[in-house]
């Protein structure tokens, strides 16, 4: 992992580490929270709004938000987890890599685009989270770029693809960066604006990628199989394969 990458990449293993709260009150000032902030967004968010809209009086936001800006991480931390939980569950939940590329994808892209909060600062706040997203997106997409290729590495491990290590990250950056490109830049003559549509880009141009990595000869191998031993199957980068019939399927 590269060092720029680090203080990002252990926030999301702390989102998704971290336990909700279990007290009912921290969890409505939570849920308060990012109404407020989806409401107005972050730059007019204030405790005393929150405090009104659970009903409840400003000490008592205090007493489990001591200040502002612990609320507003509390706020983004638990929209991490859930995303990133949500998005382990999408692809444990596929018996194949082609189809956890396929659900992975379009759970990410349906996810972020339609997310309140982050379409609200991307729509009346960008100098708040654009940056972070682009010109200063290296330590952002290096996270997510790590946290995607753990993913694609207990694939290769069981023999369900053929990748080589090196370049298990290419492949990683390359999903990070199309789905946060998709996400700040809505317009677009792609088919994403249906669930119908996402699912037939990601058929017609991402489920080839995978299929492509197949070992070669495999079937594709659901999850829980008996992993190939190791090595098995694996061509060199750059090789072609000659058998018939065996191209992309």
């Amino acid at each position: 992992m590269r060092s720029g990458a680090a203080h990002e990449h252990d926030l999301l293993r702390r989102a998704v580490a971290t336990e909700p709260p279990d007290d009912d009150t921290a969890s409505r000032i939570l849920g308060a929270a990012a109404e407020q902030a989806e409401d107005f967004g972050l730059r007019r968010f204030t405790m005393d709004d929150v405090a009104r809209r659970v009903g409840v009086s400003r000490v008592t936001i205090y007493r489990h938000f001591p200040k502002k800006d612990q609320l507003i991480n509390a706020l983004l931390m638990r929209e991490l987890r859930r995303f990133l939980t949500k998005l382990d569950a999408v692809i444990e939940a596929e018996a194949t890599s082609e189809a956890k590329l396929v659900h992975g994808v379009l759970f990410c892209l349906g996810f972020l685009r339609e997310h309140r909060l982050l379409n609200r600062l991307l729509r009346t706040e960008p100098e708040l989270i654009l940056p972070y997203l682009t010109t200063k997106a290296g330590p952002v997409v290096a996270a997510a770029r790590d946290w995607i290729g753990r993913l694609i590495r207990v694939e290769v491990a069981q023999g369900r693809i053929a990748l080589p290590d090196r370049d298990v990250d290419l492949l990683a950056e390359l999903l990070v960066r199309t789905v946060i490109s998709m996400v700040i830049t809505p317009e677009t003559v792609l088919p994403v604006d249906s669930p119908e549509d996402q699912r037939r880009l990601v058929e017609l141009y991402l489920r080839p990628v995978v299929a492509a990595l197949r070992p070669a000869g495999a079937e594709p191998r659901p999850a829980g199989a008996e992993p190939r031993p190791a090595g098995a199957g694996l061509r060199p980068a750059g090789a072609v394969e000659t058998a018939p019939g065996a191209g992309v399927s």
